[in-house]
């Protein structure tokens, strides 16, 4: 059994329509459910309502449980730094001591998605292999890190099969805008509201932005492939654009002009995302298929609907 951990999330509730699209038995675990959602899948995937702060429940939860895939976080770049010691509360502890009870009830692997575009930091090479330094400026990428690093230690001391998807920023249908995070459902919010698009900086800062269902696709070949993995990859479209060309993608795709409000540049933001996919591309038999202004026309297409 496949374990979805965040699965009321944006890419949970991707994932676990796919894997019972798959016949794959799921159990989707979140600390609260839609309702619309939780009607959807019920029936179809065992539905547990925990959170990673309630380390009994989540080990209950892992009962027959094989491999785990671990989306839970309540941390955000857009948070900076200023609740540092809230992001090791929530965002460190947790995982370990879950990752504690995964080994006690005989978890087999562990699929951790990381963050590829906070974990490197500044001065990073372009575009960034797997093996460049990781010097991250958030404390959202410092804790990402802190947990990969303790899922290492029980890959090299226990014997835990891994894979660690260095995400870059995934957007498509279904992503709403709430803490803080993502630019592409930002602008989409703000375009629905009919207020202006903020933009840290001058707007020529660049991210890798991959679309959900390839996002998706990595993470499905990382619970199923062969062996016994212990890989960390990056997963993106090995590709940039800047804030002010996703802005004129949206504006291409709905058809309106949006106005701007350019505000000062956040120090725990780096200049330039880029990450190197070529690890995933070998390890997972993976790659990339959505070009990005298609994947912003289907992701405003999906609004109306």
């Amino acid at each position: 059994m496949i374990g979805v951990y965040g699965a009321d999330g944006f890419i949970g509730r991707h994932l676990v329509r796919r894997l019972i699209g798959q016949g794959s038995q799921v159990r989707a675990v979140s600390r609260r459910f839609d309702r619309e959602y939780s009607d959807e899948i019920e029936g179809k995937a065992d539905i547990v309502a925990a959170d990673l702060s309630q380390p009994l429940a989540m080990a209950s939860s892992l009962q027959d449980v094989n491999t785990v895939v671990q989306l839970m976080s309540s941390s955000s770049p857009g948070l900076k730094n200023d609740h540092a010691v809230a992001d090791i509360a929530e965002n460190v502890v947790p995982h370990v001591e879950f990752l504690d009870n995964c080994l006690s009830a005989g978890v087999k692997r562990y699929v951790f998605i990381s963050s590829g575009g906070t974990v490197y930091g500044p001065n990073a090479p372009v575009p960034t292999p797997e093996t460049a330094p990781t010097n991250p400026i958030s404390s959202h990428g410092l804790t990402k890190l802190v947990v990969e690093k303790y899922i290492q230690m029980h890959g090299h001391v226990d014997g835990l099969e891994y894979v660690i998807l260095r995400v870059a920023n995934p957007y498509g249908p279904g992503q709403t805008f709430r803490k803080g995070q993502g630019l592409v459902p930002a602008i989409i919010d703000r375009w629905q509201k009919k207020q202006p698009v903020r933009i840290f900086g001058d707007g020529a800062a660049r991210r890798d932005y991959i679309f959900i269902d390839d996002v998706i696709d990595a993470i499905e070949a990382a619970t199923a492939m062969p062996g016994r993995p212990q890989l960390i990859l990056n997963v993106g479209s090995g590709e940039t654009r800047s804030v002010n060309e996703v802005v004129e993608a949206v504006e291409a795709a709905t058809g309106v002009a949006l106005k701007r409000e350019f505000v000062e540049a956040r120090s725990t933001d780096v200049d330039i995302a880029c990450l190197d996919i070529t690890l995933a591309k070998e390890a997972l038999n993976w790659s990339p298929k959505t070009e990005f202004h298609a994947g912003i026309a289907t992701t405003i297409s999906q609004l109306a609907r």
